[in-house]
């Protein structure tokens, strides 16, 4: 678990659940204000699951204020839950659980200018409208200006089969501040204490709770889906793994959920860095684990907070830390061979959950039928058999 610490900057949470937030807010002081100019993507785009995109929003200042750049300055910032997997540009100096993008200028934004905040979204597996909401923030972390929608329509192509990449970040932004949706948080290597799910995670224990959080983001935990992955709960009630190595070594790596690459050019958002403190370079003897955002970001219960830099955060802190990239597969691999007038079908023992279907034709809007029979295990691979018959067959994996 992790045993590091970093300051807190408060810049005030945008991840405020049950509370309908609005902008133009009274707080805000009387020099601040905005005018929405342009989108680069314009709602109501449709778009094919695990698509990356780049939502560009233009800005101009129509007040008397000038809008300081950086992330302590003014920035567009996330209202409520993320749905779409965002993810900023560029990484945070400082702990925060806030959601946000600076300008891209890195300029001071006088009044009559303006100035573009960009912030990076990959599109959800389930398809229907998809919604997130952004307002600019200035230094004071004050709401004001326009609500800012993106809605994006996701395509109906079926089940995907696909680790959900996109609700594993967006539960990682919306949980990274906050207890995880079973409840429960880890205060120490021992023990975990029981808590209102979305309340704010516990002073106590930084970094304790890092496989515990991670297993929630990338698995099925029943209150609030991540990314859909089967990690077993070797504490119950809590959900998941608690111990950084286990998680990483026994619950992907083993059972061939995951490898280990040597470059963030090999990660996806959603993977997994393993750390540890002392220089070991053994990756059964790890210390702590993060969530990979993208972008060379990382998120964790809690010190790394969100949003923080990969290459720099823990490194600039911690001398001997070492790095290890697990990046996740996302889905088993369906082989075929042909026996006598049967086809038999293999995919690996290791993937649990998923279900073999068939369809007659592979259009958008095919009807996909559930075989019933189970398969069988022969050494590490599940078979199906099926006869052959006259037709096109088409077969696939998914979770029901």
């Amino acid at each position: 678990m992790n045993r590091q610490a970093n300051g807190f900057r408060g810049h005030g949470y945008a991840l405020i659940f049950g509370l309908i937030l609005w902008c133009g807010h009274p707080l805000a002081r009387a020099g601040d204000a905005a005018q929405l100019i342009s989108v680069s993507i314009t709602n109501g785009t449709p778009m094919l699951p695990r698509t990356i995109f780049t939502q560009t929003w233009t800005m101009k200042n129509t007040g008397t204020t000038t809008w300081s750049p950086t992330y302590s300055g003014f920035t567009m910032n996330l209202i409520g839950a993320d749905s779409l997997g965002a993810v900023p540009l560029t990484a945070k100096p400082f702990s925060s659980h806030t959601l946000s993008a600076i300008n891209n200028s890195g300029v001071a934004i006088a009044p009559g200018a303006s100035a573009t905040f960009s912030m990076s979204f990959i599109v959800p597996e389930t398809s229907g409208s998809v919604t997130d909401r952004f307002c600019l923030n200035n230094a004071d972390s004050v709401f004001f200006g326009p609500t800012n929608t993106i809605q994006i329509v996701v395509l109906p192509v079926g089940s995907t089969n696909q680790y959900d990449r996109a609700r594993a970040v967006s539960y990682a932004n919306n949980y990274s501040g906050f207890v995880n949706s079973d409840g429960y948080f880890w205060t120490n290597s021992a023990s975990y204490g029981t808590f209102t799910p979305l309340s704010a995670a516990p002073a106590s224990g930084l970094g304790d709770d890092c496989a515990h959080f991670v297993s929630s983001c990338i698995g099925s935990q029943p209150a609030q889906w991540g990314g859909g992955l089967k990690i077993p709960s070797r504490v119950p009630p809590t959900y998941g793994e608690p111990g950084a190595a286990h998680l990483v070594n026994t619950c992907l790596i083993a059972p061939g959920c995951a490898t280990e690459v040597f470059s963030l050019n090999d990660m996806s958002p959603g993977d997994v860095v393993g750390w540890n403190w002392e220089g070991d370079t053994n990756i059964a003897n790890l210390d702590h684990v993060t969530f990979y955002l993208g972008n060379g970001l990382l998120a964790s219960h809690s010190a790394s907070s969100l949003d923080v830099s990969a290459n720099t955060w823990y490194q600039g802190s911690a001398s001997k830390a070492v790095r290890h990239l697990i990046h996740i597969f996302d889905a088993p691999t369906l082989t075929s061979f042909t026996s006598g007038k049967n086809l038999v079908l293999t995919w690996g023992t290791n993937w649990t959950g998923y279900t073999l279907y068939s369809a007659t034709n592979f259009s958008a809007g095919a009807t996909w039928t559930k075989i019933v029979k189970s398969p069988v295990r022969v050494g590490v691979s599940n078979r199906m058999t099926n006869s052959m018959t006259t037709g096109a067959i088409f077969y696939r994996l998914a979770m029901p």
